[in-house]
């Protein structure tokens, strides 16, 4: 790169006109990371300024940031977000929209997905199956199936809110 390229360009930057610097494809390729940059940061951010972990019971979480690195991480998360905001501008990328019901419904079911491969007969995939598991496990993956249904059908407004109360004492929801 010549001199002159280096201060066009660094006059380019300084003026804010880089946009042209991209296609479209190289434009949707960037929103893209930075998307997932911007999502990762902000998710971090909320999950140290909640402060409690939540209490699961398939999942432990070890080793906490302590308060000096929790206020270092927010800092980070704030500025990354900052300079993903300035690139998001400078570079004129297009901001997308996530519909929050349809990603409750897809997560929701993809997860119904799992459940059906968790039944107990499709776990004989794994080895040998005591023939009791069927009779104990089944019903309990058959109500965390209906309950991942019963979410996915209020997100859908297939199924009315007020219903879920009435599932909550392990009575079937509509399908």
């Amino acid at each position: 790169m010549t001199e002159t390229d280096r201060q066009t360009g660094d006059a380019v930057t300084k003026g804010g006109q880089v946009a042209h610097l991209l296609n479209e494809n190289h434009r949707r390729a960037l929103s893209s990371v930075l998307r997932r940059v911007e999502l990762a940061a902000w998710r971090l951010e909320d999950r140290i300024t909640r402060g409690e972990q939540p209490d699961l019971a398939l999942t432990r979480f070890t080793n906490a940031p302590s308060t000096d690195q929790q206020a270092a991480i927010v800092q980070l998360t704030r500025q990354l977000r900052g300079e993903v905001a300035r690139l998001a501008s400078d570079y004129h990328l297009e901001v997308a929209e996530e519909h929050v019901l349809r990603s409750i419904m897809g997560e929701f079911t993809l997860l119904w997905c799992d459940l059906e491969d968790s039944r107990p007969q499709k776990l004989s995939r794994y080895g040998a199956v005591n023939p009791r598991l069927p009779e104990l496990l089944g019903p309990r993956i058959d109500r965390l199936i209906d309950l991942v249904l019963a979410i996915d059908g209020v997100a859908s407004g297939k199924q009315r809110p007020q219903l879920t109360q009435q599932q909550s004492d392990g009575s079937a929801p509509e399908r």
